[in-house]
């Protein structure tokens, strides 16, 4: 007798996101844990590369999520004592890292069904996936090796669902050719390290101004949405 349900006993369905998203927490907790512990191990048996894990351990929170922590200064501090290909292998392993993070932690909000739902019923977001869709592996790269802002490019490819394989292919080639010109200059410059602390806490305070007053927009716009709504 059919009782209108096409499901077999005992199986539920599944959302392909979540799975997606439970598959890369693992990745995540592997590579968290495989940094942290490749770079204890080299920072006790190898004290002259300190420099270079420091900022590879930095480089880390650096990129992940939106961060207000700026990469510049520690960049060209590790640079005043590392050779530039060395600073750049470094940073961009911890760019690596960030981004399979990336994807456990932001792949698992964009998956909740609230946030979904207003994600594909947000016209902006679907303007900005289909630019996106043109030439996802381009933007992501040319968005790495340029200086702009990285996020926005990171959170459509999350969304979109697009290979992390690829989106860490993309990053290399971005970040190597970027961090390695940018250490290059740092080697040169030799800037005093009270100015590259004031310059990273001044970037960083810039940072998080930006991040204030966009959520501010955000919600201001929210709210005015909310208010033409008829009681």
């Amino acid at each position: 007798m059919n009782t209108g349900s096409n499901d077999a006993p005992g199986l539920q369905k599944t959302n392909p996101g979540l799975d997606l998203s439970r598959k890369y927490r693992a990745v995540a907790t592997g590579a968290l844990l495989a940094a942290l512990a490749l770079a204890g191990i080299a920072w006790i048996v190898a004290p002259e590369w300190q420099s270079l894990v420091g900022y590879f351990l930095y480089a880390i929170p650096s990129h992940l999520l939106i961060s207000v922590l700026a990469n510049e200064p520690a960049l060209f501090a590790a640079a005043k004592a590392s050779p530039p290909a060395a600073v750049a292998i470094a940073g961009t392993l911890g760019c690596v890292v960030a981004i399979v993070l990336d994807y456990a932690l932001i792949g698992w909000f964009t998956n909740r069904q609230f946030v979904r739902t207003e994600l594909d019923d947000s016209r902006g977001l679907r303007a900005a996936q289909r630019f996106f869709g043109r030439a996802p592996f381009v933007l992501i790269l040319l968005s790495a090796l340029l200086p702009v802002p990285f996020y926005p490019v990171k959170i459509l490819a999350i969304v979109r669902d697009y290979p992390l394989t690829r989106f860490i292919a993309a990053l290399v080639l971005g970040r190597l050719p970027r961090f390695y010109l940018l250490a290059l200059g740092g080697q040169k410059i030799q800037a005093p390290d009270s100015a590259l602390v004031s310059a990273g806490v001044t970037l960083g305070l810039f940072a998080a101004w930006g991040v204030w007053r966009t959520v501010r927009r955000n919600r201001k716009k929210k709210s005015e949405a909310g208010s033409h709504f008829p009681q």
